[in-house]
C-alpha cells in the first residue's frame, strides 16, 4: 500500500491528553499532517507532559495518549473522536507562559487514520487558493523554456 504524504495543515482543534502519569488536559493543536500534530499549551501543562521540556525518559521519546476531536462533516452528523499514542519530537518555550509541542502517531487505531485522513483531505481543498495554481500554459512554458 502506498502511503499518500500530506502536508501540514492550519487548524484550530481541541485534543484530550493524558500523559504517562495519568493526568488530563485539554490543549488546541494548531497544526496537523498524516504524521502527527502540534500544539500550544502553557509552561505547567508543558512540564507535565515534558518535564523541564525535556521529551526523552528512559532513553524512548515520551509518550503520551492522546484524543483529537474532529468538527463534524458530511459522514457524520456530530463531532468525532479519534484516539492514538503519540511519541513527543519536540517541545519548545514560544513565550514565557506558552509552549509549543509537537507529536508524531506511533499506535493509531486503523479506522481512525482514515477519519484523520478524510479530515485532511477536507481541509487541503479548503486550503488551496485558486490564484496559487499556475496555468497549464505558463507550466508548459516554463518546461520548455527549462530544457531549451
Amino acid at each position: 500500500m502506498e502511503k499518500k504524504i500530506y502536508p501540514q495543515v492550519s487548524i484550530h482543534l481541541p485534543v484530550f491528553i493524558t500523559n504517562v502519569e495519568g493526568i488530563r488536559f485539554k490543549v488546541v493543536a494548531f497544526e496537523m499532517s498524516n504524521d502527527g500534530f502540534a500544539f500550544k499549551c502553557s509552561t505547567n501543562q508543558r512540564n507535565l507532559i515534558t518535564p523541564g521540556g525535556c521529551f526523552i525518559h528512559n532513553k524512548r521519546p515520551m509518550e503520551l495518549d492522546v484524543r483529537l476531536i474532529l468538527p463534524a462533516s458530511a459522514e457524520n452528523n456530530g463531532s468525532e473522536g479519534i484516539s492514538a499514542c503519540c511519541h513527543v519530537i519536540y517541545s519548545r518555550r514560544i513565550a514565557r507562559d506558552e509552549c509549543e509541542i509537537g507529536v508524531r502517531y506511533f499506535n493509531i487505531e486503523a479506522v481512525g487514520y482514515d477519519k484523520l485522513l478524510s479530515f485532511l483531505d477536507s481541509r487541503l481543498v479548503k486550503n488551496v487558493e485558486v490564484d496559487s495554481i499556475p496555468s497549464v500554459k505558463s507550466v508548459v512554458r516554463q518546461v520548455l523554456s527549462d530544457t531549451a
